[in-house]
């Protein structure tokens, strides 16, 4: 992504600092862990190590004053030094790093300043030119923004020029042309800072704007994995994001519940369409919470019918979840005064082998075949309004814990003669 494909929000139009406080605040606070605190304490030692081995040069250009100029350059900068390195690790730091930044910056032109002051003629032009060099590297070496660019070379300016008049005296044209040479440079070095501050600030937006993209990317992804669970079981799911591979499972066991709403069909012929699904919605959204609650998975619905499974997790007690989840339902939609007239469920329950799969490319779904869940539908169809039907395999499993009502043999279609059973409700313990 290129820097400049994200605009920069209102900034000023002098210092290059965002407008918005808060922002500008933030932005200090990231500008500073990132760029200035490390690079500062770097270079400042570096710097100083620079500084004070120049001491080999005084020699050269001073001679007899070379002692003086020692005297200055390692008494009275090196604490300053010093103490400006050591003051990168304080807590304070980043609070007055600039003023920091400035008390070092004339520290070292004061030394360079005043001892072009008391060299001979050639000492002064090239001392001097040291100070002018220093103010042009402010934002480099101290990271120095637009105003403590400018005030550093104010200071510098103003110290050169006093003790042109009160030490050296050099020609007027000289004081004035290396006035305008301080200041020149120094103007050079304020405008690379605001420079250096703007593409600061313009990587500072770019970060913010893809920390916010990839936010929103992370909220989409948990928007479409959400989605996914409220399809699919969450192994499931799993699976078919790992794998393009087509997802067929087979259980030994595990038991299927067919729920269907009495006399629906004919009531909502009479209803408006809005109150139909604002209906079947509340209804099927308690069944939804209740198999949430119990650990029985819900398959889909059709219409009016509601399918779940229990066993699919390799449960061993699929039988007793789906039965409790099948009483709930029925004290549910007896309790249910939503519809113009009273409703009742129909419950139907049977254990046995199955397989289980996600089907489709599109608008896929996660189902249960197999003779199992056609025995289920036809416990629900054969049941009894407001009961719960169940098979003679699944009521050996609930026999334990349930009471059970012989209903007795029934001729099902597609089935023949079966043995069935009412689920009444748990065995009080």
């Amino acid at each position: 992504m290129r820097t400049s494909a994200i605009p920069l929000p209102p900034t000023n139009p002098i210092t290059g600092s965002f407008a918005d406080p808060a922002l500008e605040a933030e932005f200090q606070h990231e500008h500073f862990a990132l760029e200035v605190k490390r690079y500062t304490r770097f270079s400042l030692t570096v710097a100083t190590v620079a500084f004070l081995s120049y001491g080999v040069h005084d020699a050269f250009f001073l001679g007899a004053l070379r002692e003086r100029a020692w005297l200055v350059r390692y008494v009275f900068f090196m604490p300053i030094a010093v103490a400006a390195i050591s003051f990168t690790y304080a807590r304070t730091y980043e609070r007055f790093h600039q003023a920091a930044m400035l008390v070092f910056g004339m520290a070292v032109n004061a030394v360079v300043l005043w001892i072009g002051a008391i060299a001979p003629t050639e000492g002064f032009f090239v001392y001097t030119s040291y100070a002018v060099l220093f103010v042009t590297l402010g934002p480099f070496i101290a990271k120095m923004n637009v105003t403590t660019q400018s005030m550093y070379t104010a200071l510098t300016l103003a110290l050169f020029l006093l003790l042109a008049a009160t030490v050296s005296h050099p020609a007027t044209v000289v004081a004035a042309s290396m006035s305008m040479t301080i200041f020149s440079l120094g103007a050079i070095g304020a405008l690379v800072a605001r420079q250096e501050q703007l593409q600061s600030r313009q990587m500072f937006v770019q970060r913010q704007t893809i920390a916010t993209q990839m936010e929103e990317l992370d909220v989409e992804r948990a928007k479409s994995e959400s989605l996914l669970l409220n399809i699919l079981p969450g192994s499931v799911a799993e699976r078919l994001k790992s794998s393009a591979r087509s997802i067929a499972d087979g259980f030994p066991e595990v038991s299927v519940l067919f729920a269907d709403m009495v006399g629906f069909t004919k009531l909502s012929a009479r209803m408006s369409p809005e109150e139909l699904v604002s209906g079947l919605n509340e209804m099927f959204s308690a069944f939804d919470d209740l198999a949430e609650s119990i650990g029985v998975e819900k398959i889909k619905t059709i219409g009016d019918a509601y399918m779940a499974v229990a066993g699919l997790q390799g449960e061993k007690d699929h039988a007793a979840r789906v039965a409790t989840m099948a009483l709930g339902m029925v004290e549910r939609v007896a309790k249910m005064d939503r519809f113009a007239e009273p409703l009742e469920v129909r419950v139907g329950i049977h254990t046995g082998p199955a397989v289980a799969g996600v089907i489709g490319k599109k608008k896929f779904i996660y189902d249960v075949w197999g003779d199992t869940v056609n025995t289920a539908s036809r416990m629900e169809s054969h049941g009894s309004p407001g009961r719960v039907h169940v098979t003679n395999e699944t009521k050996h499993l609930l026999e334990r814990d349930f009471e059970l009502e012989e209903r007795g043999e029934i001729e099902v279609k597609g089935k023949g003669k079966m043995k069935t059973w009412f689920v009444k409700g748990r065995r009080e313990p």
